[in-house]
C-alpha cells in the first residue's frame, strides 16, 4: 500500500472547516473594527489592496522528474530541504514589513503555505505556517489583520529518506485590517475550481484544488466585491479557470476588485498565457498597474528558485490588481523587488514581487445582488 497521498480528503475537510472559520473571523473583524480610527482617513475615500505570492520555497522540479517510487521519495527529501533553505519564516517577516509599511486594507496571498512532518498520513507537526508567522509579525508591529478566507490548494504528502513524511499544503488566503472604523465584510464565498490539474506520480495522483475567495466590502459608505485567486501555470487550465471565475465570483452588479497571481502575461498578446488575461479584460476589468504606469515594465516574476540571486531576475508581470465599476487609481506600486527588501540572509522575500494599489472608491453606492 502506497504511503503517498494527495490528501484529497484533507483538502475537502479543510475547505469546509476554513469556510466555518472564516465566518467566525468575520465576526471578529466586525467586532474590533471600531477600536481604532483609520489612520489614512486624510487620503479621502480610498481603498488600498495588495496581492502577494508568498512562495512555498520550491519549483517542485525534482518531484516532476521522478519516474520510480524510490526516485520520488528521494526527490521529496530534496524538495523538503530546498524549502527549508529558503527560510520561509524569515521571508514571511519581510513580507509583513511591507504590509505594515503600506497598510493595505485587504490582501490576497497566494502560496500561503504550511509545511508539516510526521509519520502520517496525515503529517501534523508544523514546521512553518506562513500566514501565522505573517500575522504574528504584523501584530508585533502594531498592525492588526485577521484571516477572512482560506482557499485550499495542493495538499500533498510523501515519505522522505529522513525517516518521516513531509506534507506540503498550499493555500490562497485573504486577510483584512481589523482597525478600520467603517470596514464591514459580508457574503463570503470560497469555491474550488472544477478545472483542477492532477499530476500522476510514481506514488499516486497529485492534485491542486485551487479556487477563489470573494467577499463583499462596505467601506466609507461604498460597497464592492473583493476577489483573490491563483490561476494555474498551464495556459489551457488557467483559461478554463478564468472562465469559471468570470461566471461566478465576478458575476455581480457590484464594482469588483480582483487581485491574483494570474500566471498570465498581459503585455504580450502572442504569449500562450494571454487569453486568460484577455478573458478577464473582456469582462470589463482594468489593469491598474498598466493604466497608472503605461511605460514601466512592472515585472513581478521570477526570482531564482533559491532566492539568492544578487541581482533581481524579475522578467514577467503576472501578479495583477484589476478592477471594474467606477474605481479610480491614486497609486500603484511593485513591492519586494528592491535589493533593500531582501531578508537578513540575503533572500528575496518571494520569487514574486507584490503589487499594492490605492484606488478611489466609486462615487455611486451599489446594492449587493
Amino acid at each position: 500500500m502506497s504511503r503517498f497521498t494527495s490528501c484529497t480528503a484533507f483538502a475537502a475537510s479543510a475547505a469546509r472547516s476554513s469556510a466555518v472559520a472564516a465566518f467566525l473571523v468575520l465576526a471578529l473583524v466586525l467586532g474590533s473594527a471600531a477600536a481604532t480610527a483609520d489612520n489614512r482617513e486624510s487620503e479621502g475615500r480610498t481603498v488600498r489592496v495588495m496581492t502577494q505570492n508568498m512562495y512555498t520555497g520550491t519549483f517542485f522540479g525534482e518531484l516532476r522528474a521522478a519516474t520510480t517510487p524510490a526516485q520520488f521519495v528521494a526527490a521529496m527529501t530534496v524538495t523538503y530541504q530546498h524549502i527549508l533553505a529558503t527560510k520561509p519564516a524569515e521571508r514571511a517577516v519581510a513580507i509583513a514589513h511591507e504590509i505594515a509599511r503600506l497598510e493595505p486594507d485587504l490582501v490576497g496571498l497566494q502560496q500561503a503555505s504550511i509545511l508539516r512532518t510526521g509519520s502520517g498520513p496525515p503529517a501534523t507537526t508544523v514546521t512553518f505556517d506562513l500566514v501565522q508567522t505573517l500575522l504574528a509579525e504584523l501584530a508585533k508591529q502594531g498592525r492588526h489583520y485577521d484571516v477572512v478566507a482560506v482557499v485550499p490548494g495542493l495538499d500533498a504528502e510523501a515519505p522522505t529518506t529522513l525517516g518521516f513524511d513531509a506534507r506540503v499544503t498550499t493555500r490562497d488566503v485573504l486577510i483584512a485590517r481589523t482597525d478600520v472604523a467603517d470596514l464591514e465584510l459580508s457574503n463570503l464565498q470560497i469555491r474550488q475550481y472544477l478545472a483542477a490539474p492532477t499530476a500522476q506520480t510514481p506514488l499516486g495522483p497529485f492534485t491542486d484544488t485551487s479556487g477563489f475567495g470573494a467577499i463583499d466590502v462596505s467601506l466609507h459608505g461604498h460597497t464592492f466585491r473583493f476577489v483573490t485567486t491563483h490561476l494555474d501555470v498551464t495556459p489551457g487550465i488557467a483559461f478554463v479557470q478564468a472562465s469559471e471565475l468570470v461566471q461566478t465570483a465576478v458575476a455581480t452588479s457590484l464594482p469588483v476588485v480582483l487581485v491574483c497571481d494570474c500566471n498570465a502575461t498581459p503585455d504580450l498578446p502572442a504569449d500562450p498565457t494571454f487569453p486568460s488575461y484577455k478573458l478577464i479584460k473582456d469582462a470589463g476589468f482594468v489593469d491598474a498597474f498598466r493604466t497608472a504606469h503605461p511605460n514601466q515594465p512592472g515585472f513581478t516574476f521570477s526570482q531564482a528558485e533559491d532566492l539568492l540571486n544578487p541581482v533581481s531576475s524579475l522578467t514577467r508581470r503576472i501578479d495583477l490588481v484589476q478592477y471594474r465599476g467606477g474605481f479610480g487609481i491614486k497609486d500603484v506600486q511593485v513591492v519586494g523587488a528592491d535589493p533593500a527588501d531582501r531578508t537578513p540572509s540575503g533572500l528575496w522575500p518571494s520569487d514574486h514581487a507584490g503589487v499594492v494599489a490605492t484606488l478611489t472608491l466609486p462615487q455611486d453606492k451599489a446594492d449587493a445582488d
